[in-house]
């Protein structure tokens, strides 16, 4: 299959590539028609490519773009896939390698050969030709970097929004993964070389021109590239207040400090900073003031178990208490007001969990069942808190042998705390007698705190039947298609009918193409159940005498072969 490189733009077609090398083509399949696959990116996106006598006729993607009738950078990773699979891909690499390498040496070669002055011309003229040679010259081997050269710096990144912006500045779709990695390469290229130059006031300033660009920058960001420039900014911050003097950290904290909530750049982005500043700086006064904000966070928790969590983007949500506990170790606060400030703020329950964990490391099993059960009654309004405190005492019942606790506390999480599998419904099974565990078995079908375990639950129980009705009132079919397999052996009539009035209720109302090509897998399907055929043809004609104004759904029953 050839020329298919040309249905694509090259930036396209150059993220479709990376998407292949990155291994993101998942599920990989040929079918009648062609191929499917799933790619995976933001989220993971379903690609079919239709071919006939060795031409593209179709592709389709559930992405965005290609639903805006564009072809994608998923349907290029997929074509990739293709071209390795019929066994095409080894040779166009290796011809495509062999040429850069062919053409890497007889460069290095040429060079070779120039006389030193006139490589020197040559270089000259180049770097006046090419803003972006002049400024990595100039920033590696300039005497000292100026303010003239940091007026270029900054030049080449507006010229990096204005290479990728429409006239008002917006970076659209198409153009937002390039726009991003040109500031990504810059920062690695330009910045890394003045950290390396020592230059640090100086790397500080561009990287906070490029965080200040992209933290304001109007973007179509599906790709989630200006996440990824923001979290190259912080390592940035990070190495150059490594490797700073005293006086330069100094003037980075007073950076920071003077541009908290200033509107420096769009809100979300201001985490960042705060996060910086927070987490980052460890002298005594940016301690003390993370201690006393924490303390006001807290103090308006009072009313409450929770002391309240602080969100970091590079360690996600941290206790305040935990927080301010850590910091009075790193002040130097002695361990009996360490011990106070614990006693003073018992009722959070991030203290008390700290005296379970200590409780069960000394072995004081009793003490820690107590607090566990204190806890309990403390925390009610938190069903998160109540689960993990019950499972806890579940395992510590289980493991000292205490039958009647276990037994009552194992009642207690599966009545009161919502299950997720079978784990503890299966330990209480275990220990009770067939007409105990009847009735409990009962209860749990029941209890809409156990919904998402009633089908695992029926099919361990043997169910079939109640499965099955139960099914036919589901608003959903993917609960039927998760036990398809077993239903199918033992009512094959009854689950085909299901889906046969899946299908008729779902073609009243008019969908897209998606949902067609979907509703045809359905017909599908049926086709494999007794007197499926028939009745797969039976809905394909009614559709056809209904629906014809459908252009789309005919043309998915035509390649369906209905």
């Amino acid at each position: 299959m050839k020329g298919w490189k040309n249905l694509f733009g090259e930036h396209i077609l150059e993220r479709g590539r990376n998407y292949y090398y990155d291994g993101a083509v998942t599920e990989f399949q040929k079918t009648k028609n062609g191929y499917r696959a799933i790619v995976e990116g933001t989220e993971d996106y379903e690609v079919e490519i239709e071919i006939e006598e060795g031409n593209i006729c179709d592709m389709y993607c559930s992405c965005p773009y290609a639903e805006d009738g564009n072809y994608c950078k998923h349907m290029a990773a997929i074509l990739y896939k293709m071209e390795e699979t019929e066994g095409e891909e080894n040779e166009i690499e290796e011809t495509w390698m062999e040429r850069r390498i062919r053409a890497s040496k007889e460069l290095e070669e040429t060079i070779e050969k120039i006389p030193e002055e006139e490589l020197r011309i040559l270089l000259k003229e180049l770097a006046e030709q090419n803003d972006e040679i002049y400024n990595m010259i100039l920033t590696r081997y300039a005497v000292r970097i100026d303010e003239k050269q940091m007026n270029r710096l900054k030049q080449e990144v507006d010229n990096i929004v204005y290479q990728y912006g429409d006239r008002s500045g917006f970076i659209d779709y198409r153009n937002a993964w390039d726009f991003t990695s040109a500031l990504q390469d810059f920062l690695n290229e330009n910045v890394e070389t003045l950290i390396e130059r020592n230059c640090y006031l100086q790397a500080f300033e561009m990287t906070n021109y490029v965080f200040k660009t992209i933290g304001n920058i109007d973007i179509d960001d599906s790709d989630g590239g200006t996440s990824y420039v923001a979290d190259i900014c912080y390592e940035k911050w990070k190495k150059i207040l490594e490797n700073c003097n005293d006086e330069e950290k100094n003037k980075l904290f007073s950076w920071f400090l003077s541009h908290q909530g200033c509107g420096y750049v769009i809100d979300y982005m201001e985490d960042y900073m705060e996060e910086f500043l927070m987490n980052e700086f460890q002298n005594r006064e940016m301690l003390e003031r993370k201690l006393k904000s924490l303390d006001e966070m807290i103090e308006k928790q009072k009313s409450s178990t929770d002391g309240g969590s602080t969100w970091s983007v590079h360690y996600g949500y941290q206790d305040n208490v935990l927080k301010r506990l850590e910091i009075m170790k790193k002040l130097n606060y002695s361990d009996e007001e360490i011990k106070e400030y614990r006693k003073k703020n018992r009722q959070f329950s991030a203290v008390r969990k700290l005296e379970i964990q200590e409780n069960l490391a000394c072995g004081n099993i009793n003490q820690a069942i107590e607090i566990l059960q204190e806890s309990k009654n403390l925390d009610i309004g938190y069903p998160g808190l109540i689960s993990e405190y019950s499972k806890q005492l579940i395992d510590l019942y289980e493991k000292h042998f205490d039958k009647k606790a276990y037994k009552k506390e194992l009642l207690f999480y599966i009545f009161e705390c919502p299950q997720n599998d079978l784990v503890y419904i299966n330990k209480l099974k275990a220990i009770c007698t067939d007409e105990e565990w009847r009735k409990y078995r009962e209860r749990i079908l029941e209890s809409n705190k156990n919904y998402y375990i009633q089908y695992p639950l029926m099919e361990a129980e043997g169910l079939y039947e109640r499965m099955l009705e139960n099914m036919k009132n589901e608003l959903f079919i993917y609960r039927l298609d998760e036990y398809e397999k077993v239903l199918k052996k033992i009512y094959p009539e009854q689950v085909r009918d299901i889906y046969i009035s899946y299908l008729y209720k779902e073609s009243e109302r008019s969908s897209d193409r998606k949902r067609y090509k979907e509703w045809m897998r359905y017909l599908k399907k049926i086709k494999g159940y007794p007197d499926g055929k028939e009745k797969a043809k039976e809905i394909a004609e009614k559709w056809r005498a209904m629906y014809y104004r459908r252009t789309a759904m005919m043309d998915e029953l035509r390649k369906a072969g209905f």
